[in-house]
């Protein structure tokens, strides 16, 4: 009998793809302020609705299953351009990410991406659109030796004075601007391809002049001066801007000049030595001006920079590594406890958030409930700040994903996804 009840709410929900309005969905636990709660919820027009509407087009009965907000990633550089594009949208709707941040890429990817992405109307992304940096700084690697077409690690050594000497990806996936003279004169080009915001380069900002000088390609970004100038302007513009950090210093100069995230956790790239712990690692009384300047952290705990590469192939640094990841739990800790926003992404390009999220769970960096609120509600609220999403309550879009387990029992229970509504629309996988 259950099998019969099972097989006609799969052909309802194909049903309602196509044709329902007002929907009742009964007999779900709702994920409502922390807590599952037990109750009967309505979507009228996409939106939730706590009153049954006048007419209802069709009930669906949930079958006691669990029903979250739908997941994010608010740092990657996938979608950029056509290629790959149908199966990376499938894999981000697989894993129940419907909201995507793409903090670096081609603004002529962007451009062929948009339009199908809109027109498909399941997953939803927002464009940097190049990244912003110095003369040969941190964004000219890897995007101009792969605009060449060289893209092993050691022909771009070999051909490492021809990479220097192009400019294909120049005002394109990434911006020079060496002094506040430059950001005027490019201005009209970074906007050409309207970003959804800006991501800024900051990699020993502090140390910027002689970095700069030494140009070694990829080893330094903005200067303190140029970024705060970028802040600025893009602020006058409605634009916010996401920071590229290397150093707990680089971090401090974003408070500072009113950036509004970072798009890592000061000490993120920490190797575990303690000669360079104070350079790249922040501490309790970081977070402290982080909350006061507004800044939100994308932590991308899963990045490793304890690994050494030698010629013989990867050296594994067990110690060091158990000692970074100690130091990253601390400090998400913190931010946790003083409220500071976070949002989750992995920082690849080809992958999707899911190792992330592994090494979150593996590491126990946050509890079941903390994980949903931080991936389900504060990651989508950072990605479309603008927008009623990531919370199931009234007025807000009736977009969730229904678990057939409880993730606060389980928390693997998230990878076992049963069905996907975005806007009020069950979603064929």
């Amino acid at each position: 009998m259950r099998k019969i009840v099972f097989a006609s709410s799969l052909m309802l929900f194909v049903l309602l793809t196509v044709s329902a309005q007002s929907y009742q969905f009964s007999n779900g636990n709702w994920w409502i302020n922390g807590r599952f709660v037990k109750q009967t919820m309505y979507t009228t027009n996409g939106v939730f609705s706590l009153r049954k509407p006048v007419s209802i087009d069709s009930v669906v009965n949930l079958q006691n299953q669990y029903c979250i907000p739908p997941f994010g990633d608010a740092h990657t550089h996938n979608l950029d351009g056509a290629y790959n594009l149908q199966e990376k949208i499938h894999d981000y709707l697989q894993e129940g990410v419907f909201y995507v941040q793409v903090l670096g890429n081609y603004g002529s990817g962007a451009t062929q991406a948009r339009p199908i992405l809109k027109n498909e109307n399941r997953l939803e992304a927002t464009y940097a659109n190049g990244l912003l940096t110095a003369t040969y700084g941190h964004g000219f690697y890897p995007y101009e030796p792969l605009a060449m077409g060289v893209y092993t690690p050691a022909d771009q050594m070999r051909l490492a004075d021809s990479i220097k000497r192009s400019r294909k990806a120049e005002n394109n996936a990434y911006f020079f601007l060496d002094s506040i003279a430059d950001v005027d004169a490019k201005w009209p080009l970074i906007l050409k391809y309207k970003p959804d915001h800006l991501k800024i380069c900051l990699l020993d900002a502090a140390n910027y002049a002689a970095k700069r000088k030494a140009e070694i390609p990829g080893s330094y970004g903005l200067s303190p001066l140029v970024a705060a100038y970028v802040v600025k302007k893009a602020h006058a513009v409605g634009l916010r801007v996401f920071a590229h950090i290397e150093t707990a210093d680089d971090a401090r100069i974003c408070a500072k000049i009113g950036v509004d995230a970072l798009a890592h956790l000061p000490g993120y790239a920490w190797n575990g030595r303690e000669e360079t712990r104070t350079k790249y690692c922040s501490t309790p009384g970081d977070v402290a001006v982080f909350k006061k300047a507004g800044l939100a952290v994308i932590p991308t705990i899963n990045l490793d920079y304890t690994k050494e590469f030698t010629g013989g192939g990867v050296v594994n640094r067990p110690d060091e590594q158990d000692k970074v990841f100690a130091y990253k739990r601390s400090i998400v800790n913190a931010l946790l406890r003083a409220k500071v926003p976070l949002a989750l992404g992995g920082d690849y390009y080809g992958k999707t958030v899911e190792p992330e999220i592994d090494t979150l769970i593996a590491r126990r960096f946050f509890t079941p409930a903390q994980l949903i609120d931080v991936w389900c509600r504060q990651t989508p609220q950072l990605i479309f700040p603008k927008r009623k999403l990531g919370e199931i309550k009234k007025g807000y879009e009736a977009s969730f994903l229904v678990l057939k387990q409880n993730p606060l029992t389980d928390i693997q229970a998230i990878k076992a996804i049963e069905h996907r509504v975005k806007q009020g629309k069950f979603l064929k996988m």
